[in-house]
């Protein structure tokens, strides 16, 4: 299913004032910049070259003691062998990042709950909805003592919960899940149509037929045509996420113009 933090993990998820001080190192990577170029190859569309970048630099921080600096590149790698459906890299990665949240004691803030999320997220796409659902409960608890509850973190939160629901046959759990992302999100955040688009595959996997799946498309158009919504990469990588959407609901116009647009965006850059 469809989700930010497919595409879009915290660029420091551990920068923030709930964290505990990070272990003194003599020298750090540049994480700020390794990030930047990241999301530069990301949005070129390169993935072979997101993977190399960032395992380089997780190398660069180990071998500095930057722990911190390499859980967040991690963090970022999740992601990455997800979606590049990469279990043997991607699982491997998940229980370093797990136990590094564990060794630097971040396991109750926010930015190792995060990290928890996307750990999570990858774990349900390689076949673990189980444990997926487990470490979502975590995060959901953190993110509870923590958070305002309109937090937007919450939405991405509930999308993921809902996509491994589906997967166990908790459909009634995963509607509601969905409707709760879809009461925090505004009107013009790029997450919106992707919750729209979840909850329509949601009601056509269990009838085809449930007219509220032509409903759901609809709202979801509406979020790509918004005057209001920017048309920039991040448009690009949603549109293109929820063509598949689109075409996987027989709505196939749809899906092409996506493509379209997104092919516009990447080909400008």
């Amino acid at each position: 299913m469809l989700d930010r933090e497919d595409f879009q993990e915290p660029a420091c998820p551990l920068c923030r004032p709930d964290a505990p001080p990070p272990p003194e190192v003599k020298e750090r990577i540049p994480l700020a910049e390794v990030l930047r170029r990241s999301d530069e190859l990301f949005q070129q569309e390169d993935a072979a070259g997101v993977g190399a970048h960032l395992r380089h630099w997780r190398e660069e921080a180990g071998k500095l003691g930057d722990r911190m600096s390499e859980l967040s590149i991690l963090s970022e790698l999740m992601g990455h062998y997800r979606m590049e459906n990469d279990p043997e890299r991607g699982l491997p990665a998940i229980e370093d990042g797990l136990s590094l949240i564990r060794e630097l004691g971040q396991q109750a803030t926010v930015g190792g709950a995060t990290i928890m999320l996307n750990a999570a997220t990858a774990l349900h796409a390689f076949g673990n909805p189980v444990r997926a659902l487990r470490l979502y409960e975590e995060v959901a608890r953190i993110y509870r003592e923590r958070l305002d509850p309109k937090d937007w973190r919450f939405a991405g939160l509930f999308n993921n919960f809902a996509a491994a629901y589906q997967s166990v046959g908790e459909d009634e759990n995963a509607e509601l899940c969905l409707r709760r992302a879809l009461a925090i999100l505004e009107r013009t955040s790029p997450d919106r149509p992707v919750t729209w688009i979840n909850l329509a595959r949601l009601y056509y996997d269990r009838d085809p037929e449930d007219s509220r799946v032509a409903e759901c498309v609809g709202e979801a158009r509406k979020c790509f045509d918004d005057p209001d919504v920017k048309r920039d990469s991040y448009y690009a990588h949603t549109c293109r996420k929820c063509a598949g959407g689109f075409g996987y609901l027989g709505f196939f116009l749809d899906e092409l113009e996506l493509n379209r647009r997104a092919d516009l965006i990447y080909g400008g850059n």
